[in-house]
């Protein structure tokens, strides 16, 4: 693999866990300091809305400005502000709103970060290491996640949220120093850039590529649909089946989240030892992953043992993990790289637009019809998304 890519896989990797630290040290800090579960709400809308806006406007950056520049200047300006924000962390906790202005910047400026930062695979990893390297980066980040989740808590409660920030700043900087290295080492192969002749074309380029392409509209069709169904595990629902589905009481949830996440993990590692059959077999893997992954969400919804929700929990993870390393391998494979990160920024619209309403949907689905309900929707939605594999499959062909 390229030399750039291992400081890429440590930067994504150190991102995964800044993220989970933010996240739990802002919802805890707010809602510890207001009592206001509005409040606490407003931090995720906030982010998902400013991610959204800037969304709309990555591509103009991108069209005006190199891409190794892009890499520093906008990773550089989010370790300025996460700084500033650490320095005045206990003066906010009169001003709350202040902090949200803040979170908002940073959500924007995160919006414009992450296209560019998924562009970076296929622009260091090319031919048969592409999927082994989405295969490293997703168990990487998966992992991260789950201990970032499992651990923050704990160090909040003997740190404090302030000095737990401080922590998640120390890493943003090491991030910077990474994109500095990545960038140093790319520019060589900066493209030119090259200038559009109106905002307007610039704005909608990686939309009518996403529209134009037959594959690549189909695969976002996938993601689209996925991107709904995954709002099935989100924590309010799956607590909800735990005590109504399974009658059981909260232990049970964090034992259905570990198991998940140990499935996630041995996924992680299959993927890896599978690479170069999933490289070779990208759309069956895709449609097998979730087939399998469908399956077991539905029977998931259907069982009533505790135990066996914990087996389809462990099973779920390497179906999803194949299906995903397989998928987002397609997506890259689609487009050229140098309109990627354009269409990533466009891709990412869709899929926080359908997760954001699907979650208020699903929330309603299971407080007026059943919470079982939910997962044998999810099922159904990934039974969908593997139909398109095969239809995929002739498209290719």
């Amino acid at each position: 693999m390229n030399i750039a890519f291992y400081p890429y896989w440590a930067a994504k990797t150190l991102l995964s866990l800044i993220n989970v630290i933010y996240i739990m040290v802002i919802t805890t800090f707010i809602y510890g300091q207001t009592g206001s579960v509005l409040y606490a709400a407003l931090f995720p809308f906030i982010q998902m809305s400013a991610r959204i806006v800037a969304g709309f406007t990555a591509p103009l950056l991108v069209n005006r400005f190199a891409f190794s520049r892009l890499i520093v200047s906008i990773p550089l300006a989010k370790t300025l502000m996460i700084t500033g924000i650490a320095i005045a962390f206990t003066d906010l906790t009169a001003h709350i709103p202040l902090l949200l202005v803040g979170i908002a910047i940073l959500s924007f400026l995160d919006g414009w970060e992450s296209p560019l930062i998924n562009t970076l695979t296929p622009r260091l990893v090319q031919g048969e290491d592409l999927v082994k390297a989405n295969s490293f980066l997703s168990f990487s980040t998966q992992t991260v996640t789950i201990i970032g989740y499992a651990m923050t808590g704990f160090i909040v409660m003997h740190w404090g949220a302030s000095q737990t920030f401080w922590a998640a700043t120390s890493l943003t900087w090491a991030v910077l120093l990474l994109m500095i290295t990545i960038s140093s080492l790319t520019r060589e192969k900066e493209e030119q850039v090259e200038k559009s002749t109106s905002r307007w074309d610039v704005l909608r380029e990686g939309w009518l590529i996403l529209w134009k392409n037959r594959s690549l509209r189909l695969i976002t069709f996938m993601d689209l649909v996925e991107g709904l169904a995954g709002s099935i595990w989100i924590g309010a629902i799956t607590l909800a089946f735990v005590k109504k589905a399974l009658g059981q009481e909260e232990g049970w949830w964090g034992l259905i989240n570990s198991s998940y996440s140990a499935g996630t993990i041995l996924g992680g590692i299959l993927a890896i030892a599978l690479a170069s059959r999933i490289q070779k077999h990208l759309i069956s893997s895709m449609a097998i992953g979730s087939l399998v992954f469908s399956l077991l969400t539905i029977a998931y919804g259907l069982n009533s043992l505790p135990w066996l929700a914990l087996v389809l929990c462990v099973l779920m993870g390497p179906a999803y993990q194949i299906r995903d390393v397989a998928q987002q391998t397609a997506f890259q494979s689609s487009v050229p790289v140098e309109s990627l990160s354009k269409v990533y920024a466009a891709h990412g619209i869709v899929l926080s637009t359908a997760m954001s309403i699907s979650t208020i949907i699903f929330g309603l689905v299971a407080d007026q019809m059943g919470v079982r309900l939910v997962y044998l929707i999810g099922g159904a939605l990934f039974i969908v998304s593997s139909l398109c594999s095969f239809r995929l499959n002739r498209i290719k062909k």
